[in-house]
Protein backbone atom coordinates (compact mmCIF):
# COMPACT_ATOMS: atom_id res chain seq x y z
CA UNK A 1 0.00 0.00 0.00
CA UNK A 2 1.29 3.55 -0.73
CA UNK A 3 2.72 5.49 2.26
CA UNK A 4 0.84 8.52 3.49
CA UNK A 5 2.69 11.83 3.34
CA UNK A 6 3.28 11.89 7.13
CA UNK A 7 4.65 8.34 7.16
CA UNK A 8 6.94 9.26 4.26
CA UNK A 9 8.33 12.27 6.18
CA UNK A 10 8.85 10.15 9.31
CA UNK A 11 10.74 7.62 7.22
CA UNK A 12 13.07 10.34 5.85
CA UNK A 13 13.60 11.67 9.39
CA UNK A 14 14.72 8.35 10.87
CA UNK A 15 16.90 7.54 7.88
CA UNK A 16 18.73 10.81 8.60
CA UNK A 17 19.08 9.96 12.30
CA UNK A 18 20.51 6.51 11.58
CA UNK A 19 22.89 7.94 9.01
CA UNK A 20 24.14 10.47 11.56
CA UNK A 21 24.68 7.76 14.19
CA UNK A 22 26.59 5.65 11.71
CA UNK A 23 28.75 8.61 10.74
CA UNK A 24 29.62 9.37 14.36
CA UNK A 25 30.33 5.74 15.10
CA UNK A 26 32.93 5.79 12.36
CA UNK A 27 34.93 8.47 14.29
CA UNK A 28 36.44 6.64 17.37
CA UNK A 29 38.66 9.57 18.39
CA UNK A 30 35.69 11.77 19.28
CA UNK A 31 34.40 11.71 22.86
CA UNK A 32 30.91 10.50 23.77
CA UNK A 33 29.84 14.01 24.83
CA UNK A 34 31.00 15.49 21.53
CA UNK A 35 29.20 12.77 19.61
CA UNK A 36 25.95 13.38 21.48
CA UNK A 37 26.19 17.13 20.91
CA UNK A 38 26.84 16.69 17.21
CA UNK A 39 24.00 14.20 16.96
CA UNK A 40 21.63 16.64 18.69
CA UNK A 41 22.55 19.39 16.23
CA UNK A 42 21.97 17.11 13.26
CA UNK A 43 18.62 15.94 14.64
CA UNK A 44 17.49 19.55 15.12
CA UNK A 45 18.50 20.29 11.53
CA UNK A 46 16.51 17.32 10.28
CA UNK A 47 13.47 18.44 12.27
CA UNK A 48 13.63 21.89 10.66
CA UNK A 49 14.04 20.41 7.15
CA UNK A 50 11.20 17.99 7.83
CA UNK A 51 8.88 20.86 8.87
CA UNK A 52 9.84 22.98 5.86
CA UNK A 53 9.28 20.11 3.45
CA UNK A 54 5.89 19.36 4.97
CA UNK A 55 4.88 23.02 4.65
CA UNK A 56 5.99 23.20 1.01
CA UNK A 57 4.04 20.09 0.10
CA UNK A 58 0.96 21.20 2.01
CA UNK A 59 0.87 17.86 3.74
CA UNK A 60 -1.42 16.94 6.59
CA UNK A 61 -1.33 13.96 8.83
CA UNK A 62 -4.45 12.26 7.55
CA UNK A 63 -5.35 8.74 6.40
CA UNK A 64 -4.70 7.71 2.79
CA UNK A 65 -7.75 8.01 0.48
CA UNK A 66 -9.93 4.95 0.00
CA UNK A 67 -9.38 3.44 -3.46
CA UNK A 68 -12.25 1.41 -4.98
CA UNK A 69 -11.27 -2.15 -5.82
CA UNK A 70 -12.73 -4.50 -8.45
CA UNK A 71 -15.32 -6.87 -7.03
CA UNK A 72 -14.24 -9.73 -9.30
CA UNK A 73 -10.94 -11.11 -10.54
CA UNK A 74 -10.52 -8.83 -13.55
CA UNK A 75 -7.03 -7.56 -14.39
CA UNK A 76 -8.29 -4.17 -15.60
CA UNK A 77 -11.28 -2.03 -14.64
CA UNK A 78 -12.14 1.34 -16.23
CA UNK A 79 -14.89 3.82 -15.41
CA UNK A 80 -15.57 6.51 -18.00
CA UNK A 81 -18.15 8.28 -20.11
CA UNK A 82 -18.92 11.48 -21.99
CA UNK A 83 -21.30 14.43 -22.10
CA UNK A 84 -22.61 16.24 -25.18
CA UNK A 85 -24.47 19.44 -24.33
CA UNK A 86 -26.23 21.21 -27.20
CA UNK A 87 -28.04 24.38 -28.13
CA UNK A 88 -30.12 24.53 -31.34
CA UNK A 89 -31.84 27.37 -33.15
CA UNK A 90 -33.82 27.83 -36.34
CA UNK A 91 -36.10 25.83 -38.59
CA UNK A 92 -36.48 22.13 -39.42
CA UNK A 93 -33.57 21.41 -41.79
CA UNK A 94 -35.00 17.89 -42.27
CA UNK A 95 -37.91 15.87 -40.78
CA UNK A 96 -35.95 14.99 -37.64
CA UNK A 97 -36.62 18.51 -36.33
CA UNK A 98 -40.33 18.72 -37.16
CA UNK A 99 -42.05 20.33 -34.19
CA UNK A 100 -38.76 20.98 -32.39
CA UNK A 101 -38.23 24.57 -31.22
CA UNK A 102 -35.08 26.44 -30.21
CA UNK A 103 -33.70 24.63 -27.18
CA UNK A 104 -30.91 23.59 -24.82
CA UNK A 105 -30.51 19.88 -24.09
CA UNK A 106 -28.07 17.05 -23.53
CA UNK A 107 -27.80 15.01 -26.71
CA UNK A 108 -25.97 12.22 -24.89
CA UNK A 109 -24.89 11.75 -21.27
CA UNK A 110 -23.25 8.37 -20.81
CA UNK A 111 -21.28 6.54 -18.18
CA UNK A 112 -19.77 3.10 -18.48
CA UNK A 113 -17.77 0.43 -16.72
CA UNK A 114 -15.39 -1.69 -18.80
CA UNK A 115 -12.76 -4.25 -17.95
CA UNK A 116 -10.85 -7.33 -18.99
CA UNK A 117 -9.71 -10.67 -17.63
CA UNK A 118 -6.42 -12.50 -18.14
CA UNK A 119 -8.38 -15.32 -19.79
CA UNK A 120 -8.99 -13.18 -22.96
CA UNK A 121 -12.40 -11.88 -21.93
CA UNK A 122 -13.46 -8.25 -21.75
CA UNK A 123 -16.75 -6.49 -21.09
CA UNK A 124 -18.56 -3.16 -21.16
CA UNK A 125 -21.78 -1.90 -19.59
CA UNK A 126 -22.86 1.61 -20.66
CA UNK A 127 -25.79 3.64 -19.39
CA UNK A 128 -27.36 6.54 -21.32
CA UNK A 129 -28.94 9.11 -19.02
CA UNK A 130 -30.68 11.12 -21.76
CA UNK A 131 -32.47 8.59 -23.95
CA UNK A 132 -30.31 9.39 -27.04
CA UNK A 133 -32.96 11.08 -29.17
CA UNK A 134 -33.29 14.21 -31.32
CA UNK A 135 -37.01 14.36 -30.66
CA UNK A 136 -38.51 16.85 -28.21
CA UNK A 137 -38.84 14.24 -25.48
CA UNK A 138 -39.98 14.83 -21.91
CA UNK A 139 -39.42 12.72 -18.81
CA UNK A 140 -36.53 10.83 -20.41
CA UNK A 141 -35.29 7.88 -18.38
CA UNK A 142 -31.85 6.34 -18.12
CA UNK A 143 -31.51 3.26 -20.29
CA UNK A 144 -28.93 0.67 -21.22
CA UNK A 145 -26.91 1.56 -24.30
CA UNK A 146 -23.92 -0.57 -25.32
CA UNK A 147 -23.48 -3.74 -23.27
CA UNK A 148 -21.37 -6.72 -24.25
CA UNK A 149 -19.20 -9.67 -23.29
CA UNK A 150 -16.30 -10.36 -25.63
CA UNK A 151 -13.91 -13.30 -26.09
CA UNK A 152 -10.77 -12.09 -27.90
CA UNK A 153 -8.34 -14.99 -27.83
CA UNK A 154 -7.99 -15.03 -31.61
CA UNK A 155 -7.53 -11.78 -33.56
CA UNK A 156 -9.21 -13.33 -36.60
CA UNK A 157 -12.37 -14.33 -34.68
CA UNK A 158 -13.57 -12.38 -31.64
CA UNK A 159 -16.90 -13.59 -30.29
CA UNK A 160 -19.20 -10.96 -28.78
CA UNK A 161 -22.66 -11.05 -27.19
CA UNK A 162 -24.63 -8.03 -26.10
CA UNK A 163 -26.59 -4.96 -27.17
CA UNK A 164 -24.77 -4.00 -30.37
CA UNK A 165 -25.19 -1.98 -33.55
CA UNK A 166 -25.85 -4.07 -36.68
CA UNK A 167 -22.96 -4.47 -39.13
CA UNK A 168 -24.50 -2.00 -41.58
CA UNK A 169 -23.62 1.62 -42.28
CA UNK A 170 -20.16 3.14 -41.94
CA UNK A 171 -21.42 6.43 -40.52
CA UNK A 172 -23.78 4.60 -38.15
CA UNK A 173 -20.93 2.47 -36.79
CA UNK A 174 -18.59 5.45 -36.30
CA UNK A 175 -18.18 6.61 -32.70
CA UNK A 176 -20.59 9.26 -31.41
CA UNK A 177 -17.67 11.32 -30.07
CA UNK A 178 -15.50 11.27 -33.22
CA UNK A 179 -17.74 12.01 -36.23
CA UNK A 180 -17.01 15.29 -38.01
CA UNK A 181 -20.56 16.70 -37.85
CA UNK A 182 -22.84 17.11 -34.85
CA UNK A 183 -25.49 14.81 -36.33
CA UNK A 184 -25.25 11.94 -38.77
CA UNK A 185 -26.83 12.23 -42.21
CA UNK A 186 -30.58 11.70 -42.60
CA UNK A 187 -30.04 8.64 -44.82
CA UNK A 188 -27.90 7.03 -42.12
CA UNK A 189 -30.58 7.69 -39.50
CA UNK A 190 -33.41 6.33 -41.65
CA UNK A 191 -31.79 3.40 -43.47
CA UNK A 192 -29.70 1.88 -40.67
CA UNK A 193 -30.84 0.28 -37.42
CA UNK A 194 -29.89 0.98 -33.79
CA UNK A 195 -28.48 -1.26 -31.08
CA UNK A 196 -30.24 -4.50 -30.21
CA UNK A 197 -29.58 -7.84 -28.54
CA UNK A 198 -27.12 -9.64 -30.79
CA UNK A 199 -24.42 -12.26 -31.23
CA UNK A 200 -21.41 -11.24 -33.31
CA UNK A 201 -18.14 -12.52 -34.71
CA UNK A 202 -15.44 -10.10 -35.88
CA UNK A 203 -11.80 -10.22 -36.79
CA UNK A 204 -8.82 -9.00 -38.80
CA UNK A 205 -7.07 -10.84 -41.63
CA UNK A 206 -4.16 -10.42 -44.04
CA UNK A 207 -1.96 -8.36 -41.74
CA UNK A 208 -4.96 -6.24 -40.68
CA UNK A 209 -5.69 -5.11 -44.25
CA UNK A 210 -9.06 -6.86 -44.16
CA UNK A 211 -11.55 -6.85 -41.29
CA UNK A 212 -15.05 -8.21 -41.01
CA UNK A 213 -18.09 -8.05 -38.75
CA UNK A 214 -21.05 -10.45 -38.87
CA UNK A 215 -24.06 -10.08 -36.55
CA UNK A 216 -27.25 -12.02 -35.87
CA UNK A 217 -29.80 -9.99 -33.86
CA UNK A 218 -33.37 -10.05 -32.57
CA UNK A 219 -34.15 -7.21 -34.97
CA UNK A 220 -36.56 -5.08 -32.96
CA UNK A 221 -34.56 -2.39 -31.20
CA UNK A 222 -32.67 -1.53 -28.03
CA UNK A 223 -33.66 -2.63 -24.54
CA UNK A 224 -36.14 -5.20 -25.88
CA UNK A 225 -35.51 -8.77 -24.79
CA UNK A 226 -38.32 -10.24 -26.93
CA UNK A 227 -38.01 -11.23 -30.59
CA UNK A 228 -40.79 -9.85 -32.76
CA UNK A 229 -41.22 -12.94 -34.96
CA UNK A 230 -38.77 -15.70 -33.92
CA UNK A 231 -36.58 -14.82 -36.91
CA UNK A 232 -33.25 -13.05 -36.73
CA UNK A 233 -31.83 -9.99 -38.43
CA UNK A 234 -28.55 -10.71 -40.24
CA UNK A 235 -25.89 -8.18 -41.20
CA UNK A 236 -22.34 -8.41 -42.58
CA UNK A 237 -19.65 -5.80 -43.15
CA UNK A 238 -16.24 -6.23 -44.81
CA UNK A 239 -13.58 -3.51 -44.69
CA UNK A 240 -10.42 -3.30 -46.83
CA UNK A 241 -7.49 -0.95 -46.13
CA UNK A 242 -5.23 -0.85 -49.22
CA UNK A 243 -3.22 2.13 -47.99
CA UNK A 244 -2.06 3.01 -44.48
CA UNK A 245 0.90 5.36 -43.94
CA UNK A 246 1.65 8.21 -41.56
CA UNK A 247 0.03 10.79 -43.89
CA UNK A 248 -2.31 8.71 -46.03
CA UNK A 249 -4.99 6.16 -45.28
CA UNK A 250 -7.67 4.70 -47.51
CA UNK A 251 -10.47 2.45 -46.24
CA UNK A 252 -13.21 0.92 -48.41
CA UNK A 253 -16.14 -1.03 -46.94
CA UNK A 254 -19.18 -2.95 -48.18
CA UNK A 255 -22.08 -4.11 -46.03
CA UNK A 256 -25.54 -5.64 -46.16
CA UNK A 257 -28.51 -6.34 -43.89
CA UNK A 258 -31.43 -8.79 -44.24
CA UNK A 259 -34.44 -8.97 -41.94
CA UNK A 260 -38.12 -9.81 -41.56
CA UNK A 261 -39.83 -7.24 -39.32
CA UNK A 262 -43.02 -6.98 -37.31
CA UNK A 263 -44.05 -3.46 -36.24
CA UNK A 264 -40.58 -1.95 -36.34
CA UNK A 265 -40.43 1.88 -36.16
CA UNK A 266 -39.44 3.39 -39.52
CA UNK A 267 -40.12 7.08 -40.17
CA UNK A 268 -40.47 9.08 -43.40
CA UNK A 269 -41.29 6.16 -45.72
CA UNK A 270 -45.04 6.79 -45.92
CA UNK A 271 -45.83 3.76 -43.73
CA UNK A 272 -49.06 3.66 -41.66
CA UNK A 273 -48.18 4.86 -38.16
CA UNK A 274 -44.49 4.95 -39.18
CA UNK A 275 -44.14 1.22 -38.41
CA UNK A 276 -43.01 -1.46 -40.83
CA UNK A 277 -44.03 -5.10 -41.11
CA UNK A 278 -42.48 -7.12 -43.92
CA UNK A 279 -39.03 -7.88 -45.29
CA UNK A 280 -36.07 -5.60 -45.92
CA UNK A 281 -32.87 -6.09 -47.90
CA UNK A 282 -30.24 -3.37 -47.41
CA UNK A 283 -26.84 -2.79 -48.96
CA UNK A 284 -24.25 -0.05 -48.93
CA UNK A 285 -20.70 1.04 -49.61
CA UNK A 286 -18.54 3.69 -47.95
CA UNK A 287 -15.06 5.15 -48.44
CA UNK A 288 -12.81 6.99 -45.99
CA UNK A 289 -9.63 8.77 -47.15
CA UNK A 290 -7.14 10.74 -45.04
CA UNK A 291 -4.35 12.80 -46.60
CA UNK A 292 -2.41 14.93 -44.13
CA UNK A 293 -4.82 17.55 -42.74
CA UNK A 294 -7.56 16.58 -45.19
CA UNK A 295 -10.26 13.94 -44.62
CA UNK A 296 -12.94 12.77 -47.01
CA UNK A 297 -15.65 10.21 -46.40
CA UNK A 298 -18.61 9.25 -48.55
CA UNK A 299 -21.38 6.68 -48.22
CA UNK A 300 -24.22 5.29 -50.33
CA UNK A 301 -27.05 3.25 -48.80
CA UNK A 302 -29.89 1.44 -50.56
CA UNK A 303 -32.83 -0.57 -49.27
CA UNK A 304 -35.60 -2.70 -50.77
CA UNK A 305 -38.79 -2.81 -48.66
CA UNK A 306 -41.62 -5.32 -49.08
CA UNK A 307 -44.40 -4.30 -46.64
CA UNK A 308 -46.93 -6.99 -45.80
CA UNK A 309 -49.82 -4.54 -46.08
CA UNK A 310 -48.75 -3.24 -49.49
CA UNK A 311 -48.59 0.40 -48.32
CA UNK A 312 -47.16 2.59 -49.76
CA UNK A 313 -46.49 -0.17 -52.33
CA UNK A 314 -46.04 -3.92 -52.55
CA UNK A 315 -42.34 -3.20 -52.97
CA UNK A 316 -40.45 0.07 -52.90
CA UNK A 317 -36.85 1.17 -52.78
CA UNK A 318 -35.19 3.92 -50.76
CA UNK A 319 -31.66 5.26 -50.94
CA UNK A 320 -29.42 8.03 -49.73
CA UNK A 321 -25.88 9.31 -49.86
CA UNK A 322 -23.56 11.73 -48.13
CA UNK A 323 -20.11 13.16 -48.87
CA UNK A 324 -18.18 14.94 -46.12
CA UNK A 325 -14.91 16.86 -46.44
CA UNK A 326 -12.94 18.07 -43.42
CA UNK A 327 -9.74 20.10 -43.25
CA UNK A 328 -7.60 21.22 -40.30
CA UNK A 329 -7.24 24.99 -40.83
CA UNK A 330 -5.07 25.02 -37.70
CA UNK A 331 -3.38 21.61 -37.22
CA UNK A 332 -4.93 19.57 -34.39
CA UNK A 333 -6.92 22.61 -33.27
CA UNK A 334 -9.47 24.04 -35.76
CA UNK A 335 -11.20 21.92 -38.41
CA UNK A 336 -13.60 23.13 -41.13
CA UNK A 337 -16.29 20.70 -42.33
CA UNK A 338 -18.51 20.66 -45.41
CA UNK A 339 -21.13 18.01 -46.24
CA UNK A 340 -23.66 17.40 -49.00
CA UNK A 341 -26.34 14.75 -48.59
CA UNK A 342 -29.60 13.48 -50.05
CA UNK A 343 -32.28 11.02 -48.96
CA UNK A 344 -34.97 9.56 -51.23
CA UNK A 345 -37.59 7.59 -49.24
CA UNK A 346 -39.16 6.09 -52.38
CA UNK A 347 -37.25 6.07 -55.67
CA UNK A 348 -40.44 5.33 -57.65
CA UNK A 349 -41.84 8.76 -56.76
CA UNK A 350 -40.31 11.86 -58.29
CA UNK A 351 -39.63 15.12 -56.49
CA UNK A 352 -39.51 13.70 -52.95
CA UNK A 353 -35.75 13.76 -52.32
CA UNK A 354 -34.58 15.68 -49.24
CA UNK A 355 -31.34 17.64 -49.76
CA UNK A 356 -29.18 19.11 -46.99
CA UNK A 357 -25.94 21.08 -46.99
CA UNK A 358 -23.92 21.31 -43.76
CA UNK A 359 -21.12 23.76 -42.99
CA UNK A 360 -19.29 23.49 -39.69
CA UNK A 361 -16.31 24.30 -37.51
CA UNK A 362 -14.83 22.03 -34.82
CA UNK A 363 -12.48 23.45 -32.19
CA UNK A 364 -10.36 20.88 -30.32
CA UNK A 365 -9.29 22.29 -26.97
CA UNK A 366 -7.94 18.90 -25.88
CA UNK A 367 -8.43 16.56 -28.81
CA UNK A 368 -11.77 14.75 -28.77
CA UNK A 369 -11.79 14.97 -24.93
CA UNK A 370 -12.78 18.65 -24.92
CA UNK A 371 -14.32 19.76 -28.20
CA UNK A 372 -16.62 22.57 -29.39
CA UNK A 373 -18.68 22.19 -32.57
CA UNK A 374 -20.84 24.54 -34.63
CA UNK A 375 -22.87 23.34 -37.66
CA UNK A 376 -25.24 25.20 -39.93
CA UNK A 377 -27.68 22.96 -41.84
CA UNK A 378 -29.41 24.32 -44.96
CA UNK A 379 -32.20 21.81 -45.64
CA UNK A 380 -34.73 21.50 -48.45
CA UNK A 381 -37.73 19.20 -47.87
CA UNK A 382 -40.18 18.93 -50.81
CA UNK A 383 -43.60 20.34 -49.90
CA UNK A 384 -42.49 21.63 -46.48
CA UNK A 385 -43.21 25.16 -45.31
CA UNK A 386 -41.02 24.83 -42.21
CA UNK A 387 -37.70 23.72 -43.74
CA UNK A 388 -34.65 25.93 -44.00
CA UNK A 389 -31.60 26.72 -41.92
CA UNK A 390 -30.85 25.34 -38.48
CA UNK A 391 -27.87 26.18 -36.26
CA UNK A 392 -26.49 23.39 -34.06
CA UNK A 393 -23.86 23.91 -31.36
CA UNK A 394 -22.23 21.34 -29.09
CA UNK A 395 -19.75 21.12 -26.22
CA UNK A 396 -18.26 17.66 -25.67
CA UNK A 397 -16.40 16.33 -22.64
CA UNK A 398 -14.97 12.81 -22.46
CA UNK A 399 -13.94 11.58 -19.03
Amino acid sequence: MPLSLMNYLKFIFWVGVLASVANLAAQPSVSVEERLKALEQQVQGLVRENAELKQQLGGKDKPSPVVPQPGGKETKLVIGGFLQGQAEFGRAADPRWNGVRDRFFFRRARIYVAGSFAENFDFKAELDLQGNTLGAGTGQLARANEIYLNWRKYAFANLRFGQLKPAFGGEALAGDTSIFTIERSLSSDRLTDGRQLSAAVMGELLDKKVSYLAIVANGNGANVSANDNSKFQQSVRVTYTPLATVKDKLVVAMNGLWTDDVNVAKSDFGLPGNVFTGSRQMRGIDVFWTHGRFDLNAEWLHGTFKPTGGVPAAKFRAEGWQATAAYFVIPARLRAVFREEAFDPNTAIGGNTIHTTTMGLNYYLKGEDIKFMVDYLDGHVPGSVTDGGRLLTRMQIIF
